[in-house]
């Protein structure tokens, strides 16, 4: 066995035992993760988290288990050791094991099926814990699906009662919330459900210590983003008056305003569902105007993620990103699932069709319903990658020109900052009133799959680690900058310069509110620091017991090494080499069957159904109706021989029966 994992082994086990709950030691044990392939090959020693994963159970009656991927680093930086950090993937349906092996997480997987380390892991800004969610996302599994946010909200709920149960060294952590995509709906539907039940504890109920939202690219409101998608196309480059589609796209761009008027007449609330079928076929027009069949087949089409890729049409991005041909083998790999403590053994997808389709929101309002009161207690990050053209900065921003919060609609005029990360220029920033927009540079649909650095110091944005800058301009004006630094470089300057709150913030807001205002300048936040008083006690104890376990592990080294220095027997053990069962190739019928049924939808939709799957409504894209574009949605070029390696991402067609799947509320009252 190899010395550092048998240590890494005992360690966690000395420190499970120091625990005083003998239930929780031993559950907490069980989900112990001390090996993946690469991990001692590739992993610096020092650089390798503790981690714990596996299948939470939340309801034995309909057998419900969500499954996490916590990671913990060794060597944690002032002010972040009391932080843990919640990533949720979009869909709904697509797991967080994108997020966890191909943006936030410790770890990449290189073509031989192996861990590799990713520099810009936000693990080192605090703990990541990565959650397949909801149950039959990704390996969370259950009898019952949910049908609605409500739902998926309560669910959340209840994991995260389980989680510190299971880790309650971490109940009284700050919390933050992030994620992606339909994560845009998820996040605040969630952040409010934590807010209002810390406003009603029952007794025996801690509070959730909810610090703050990051949300990348997120479908937050239907509308604007709809209406975003000519005016981004224009400023990108992708389509001109020339074009000889230019007034079909420019007429159906006017059809979706006239319906958004129409619903405005009849007092919905801003992003509201619309005659959503209108305003979906607007990219789809755009890509097909676009089309360059001139070019290679595999790029005719642009990629919607990242307007610089190209893609086979009408893929339009469906092949991406690259590293999911082998994230897909790996975790269909028998030797990881155990590693990852995987019981239940159901074949890994990137996204369930199974789940999107039983999900059907007709009880949810679209998120950004919910950010004025949640910008009244917390403070709320929005970033866009600039390159993404399905959740483009464009709508985002024009969402929130017209979104009023504390007490006034938009952002003011001098609220813009030049964005560096050190001394890179890598974005701006427009900051008031608890709300942060960033608009990253050179960056698509995946921030952190391109940008794993600056991405991670988006947390010293929530958290108030930055310095600003205002200098003057030869012409008379002023330049403002915000500066983020590389971890560990040092920590911003004027942590003590708290600014005044606004005078039209909303007297309601608490002082809570006040210190975690996104304008405050702390090297780390004062909430922070207040928790770790808080838990000084408890750190001293752990600090005995790790003091503890260090004499037990070396007691052990010496007895190992001096077991190792006998005389070892001839008779040597049979290795224990064991092929790796990959489970790679998928049922491709599977995908022509379902590509038959949705052949009358158009690409937005097979470029949602990678994000979501189905008609839903106040999802990902709002769709209803029979849809009339006749673009056949199928899957870009085989990079690898079908009957071996063929990936299974056109996520939308898991045809996977639903027998013994019951759309059920699970007991909660989705009309909350």
């Amino acid at each position: 066995m190899h010395l550092q994992y048998l240590i890494l082994v005992l360690a966690s086990a000395f420190l499970a035992a120091a625990l005083p709950s003998g239930s929780t030691r031993d559950k907490k044990s069980s989900y112990l993760v001390g090996s993946l392939p690469g991990l001692y090959s590739n992993i610096p020693s020092d650089e390798i988290p503790l981690m714990f994963s596996g299948q939470l159970p939340l309801y034995e009656e309909n057998n419900t288990h969500y499954y996490f991927w916590k990671h913990t680093d060794n060597h944690k930086i002032s002010g972040t050791e009391s932080r843990t950090i919640f990533w949720l993937n979009g869909g709904p349906g697509c797991s967080s094991m994108d997020g966890a092996l191909m943006e936030a997480g410790p770890f990449r997987i290189d073509k031989n099926l192996k861990v590799t380390y990713n520099n810009g892991s936000w693990h080192k800004s605090g703990d990541i814990v990565f959650v397949d969610q909801p149950a039959g996302t990704g390996f969370s599994y259950s009898d019952e699906l949910d049908h609605d946010l409500p739902q998926i909200t309560n669910e959340f709920i209840r994991f995260l009662e389980r989680f510190f149960e299971l880790f309650p060294e971490d109940s009284s952590n700050s919390i933050y919330l992030a994620g992606e995509s339909y994560a845009g709906q998820y996040i605040p539907y969630i952040a409010d459900a934590i807010l209002r039940r810390n406003r009603n504890l029952t007794e025996g109920e801690k509070p959730f210590n909810l610090k703050g939202l990051l949300i990348g690219n997120g479908y937050i409101a239907p509308d604007a983003q709809a209406l975003s998608y000519l005016p981004y196309a224009i400023q990108a480059g992708i389509l001109d008056p020339k074009n000889p589609e230019w007034r079909k796209v420019l007429s159906q761009h006017e059809a979706c305003q006239n319906s958004i008027n129409d619903a405005s007449r009849e007092n919905k609330a801003i992003g509201s569902e619309v005659s959503s079928h209108v305003c979906e076929r607007i990219l789809t027009l755009i890509l097909e105007a676009a089309r360059d069949p001139d070019r290679p087949e595999d790029q005719q089409c642009i990629n919607v993620y990242d307007y610089t890729l190209r893609d086979s049409y009408p893929s339009c991005g469906m092949n991406w990103p690259p590293d999911l041909s082998y994230v897909t083998p790996f975790l269909r790999n028998d030797p990881v699932l155990r590693d990852l403590n995987i019981e239940n053994h159901q074949k890994w997808k990137e996204c369930s069709g199974k789940v999107s389709s039983v999900f059907k929101a007709k009880h949810s309002m679209p998120s950004v319903t919910l950010l004025p009161s949640i910008l009244e207690q917390i403070p709320v990050i929005l970033f866009n990658g600039n390159r993404d053209i399905i959740c483009n900065y464009i709508g985002t921003e024009n969402f929130i020109k017209e979104m009023k919060w504390n007490g006034q609609t938009g952002f003011p005029e001098d609220t813009y900052f030049d964005w560096k990360y050190g001394n890179e220029t890598t974005g701006y920033i427009k900051k008031d009133r608890n709300l942060t927009f960033v608009n990253v540079f050179d960056a698509s649909h995946m921030v952190p799959f391109d940008k794993p650095e600056i991405s991670r110091s988006l947390i010293d944005l929530v958290t108030g680690n930055f310095d600003e800058k205002t200098e003057e301009t030869g012409d008379g004006k002023q330049k403002r900058t915000i500066t983020t630094y590389p971890l560990g470089t040092r920590n911003a300057e004027g942590s003590n310069n708290k600014p005044e709150a606004s005078s039209d913030v909303s007297g309601t807001q608490s002082e809570n509110t006040t210190e975690t205002n996104i304008a405050s300048h702390s090297s780390s936040s004062s909430d922070d620091k207040n928790d770790k008083n808080q838990t000084l006690s408890s750190r001293i104890a752990r600090i005995i017991q790790l003091i503890v376990v260090v004499v037990l592990i070396w007691g052990i080294y010496i007895l190992y090494s001096s077991y190792k220095s006998r005389p070892t027997s001839i008779i040597k053990s049979k290795s224990s080499n064991k092929k790796k069962n990959v489970q790679w190739a998928d049922q491709l019928r599977q995908f022509e069957e379902e590509e038959i049924k949705q052949n009358e939808r158009g690409i937005l939709y097979k470029a949602f159904n990678k994000l979501k799957g189905s008609n839903n409504r106040s999802k990902y894209t709002p769709l209803s109706g029979n849809l009339t574009e006749n673009i056949e949605l199928e899957e870009g070029p085989q990079i690898h021989d079908k009957s071996e390696t063929a990936d299974d991402f056109a996520i939308g067609s898991d045809d996977e029966e639903h027998e013994g799947m019951k759309q059920s509320s699970k007991g909660h009252d989705d009309s909350k």
